[in-house]
């Protein structure tokens, strides 16, 4: 594909959740999708749509969502992208742009997702610069416990009871390949979470749940109860702030390594 062709464009973005009612457009209402639209409108003198790989909530942060549109002529993807960040607003980050095959789609192109759930238990985390980055949870919590919760979450399972009640969905059933609790020091605790799909605020509810594993007020055979349908959910998902997208997953590999800047190595 010759440079400046008409051809589709894919890119990975980062923003801080904090300021949009999630990522996918909604009248009347800040969104990522509705900014990056307005910006591409300011840049192309036209109306361009914008696809993602999945949406986020109100207050969810991305480092690594996946989006395409499809540029006029005469844009090539490194001057596109140093002019695409510079009239972003800054809670919208460009990391990388290039182009894309033809039939590429963010969403019906992956094969996996990777989210990473955050929670500040050291008294630290509760200073005010943490206030949108970490759930500032501020108490110790076990590590071995709550990797002890998440084995029963691999695999395929219903997430009926773990997502959030009355939500529209195809089918409940995810399958997750990886749920691994890291401890990343200084009291900074870090939930990896890879599967083919996720359902609304299933994440949340996942670490919610964990949590008060943890801290024991469920016994550690609730996950299994839930999966299996037989327990009711708790009463309230973890909070928005802790909760990142950092990765999606194609035929060719992961579009971004593993990790949110400012928050810690990784291991991938």
């Amino acid at each position: 594909m010759e440079h400046g062709e008409n051809g589709k464009i894919r890119a990975t973005v980062h923003y801080d959740g904090t300021g949009f009612h999630g990522s996918q457009r909604q009248p009347a209402a800040r969104t990522v999708q509705g900014e990056v639209e307005r910006c591409l409108r300011r840049l192309f003198e036209e109306a361009t749509r914008v696809d993602a790989a999945g949406r986020t909530d109100t207050g969810v942060h991305a480092a690594g969502q996946e989006i395409a549109f499809t540029p006029p002529p005469g844009w090539d993807p490194p001057e596109l992208r140093r002019a695409l960040n510079a009239v972003l607003p800054g809670d919208i980050w460009i990391e990388s742009l290039t182009e894309a095959e033809p039939d590429f789609h963010p969403r019906f192109s992956a094969t996996g997702r990777r989210y990473e759930y955050y929670v500040g238990t050291a008294a630290d985390f509760m200073a005010p610069s943490w206030l949108n980055r970490v759930w500032q949870f501020g108490s110790p919590l076990s590590t071995d416990i709550l990797r002890s919760a998440a084995k029963p979450t691999l695999g395929r399972h219903s997430f009926a009871r773990l997502s959030k009640t009355g939500a529209v969905e195809k089918s409940t059933i995810c399958c997750i390949e990886k749920a691994e609790w890291t401890d990343m020091g200084g009291g900074n605790v870090r939930l990896t979470v890879v599967a083919d799909r996720f359902l609304h605020r299933m994440v949340r509810y996942l670490v919610a749940t964990m949590v008060d594993i943890a801290l024991e007020k469920r016994p550690l055979t609730d996950i299994s109860a839930l999966l299996a349908a037989r327990k009711a959910r708790p009463p309230e998902p973890a909070p928005a702030v802790g909760l990142y997208l950092t990765g999606v997953r194609y035929a060719e590999g992961w579009n971004r390594a593993p990790g949110v800047p400012g928050l810690g190595a990784v291991r991938a």
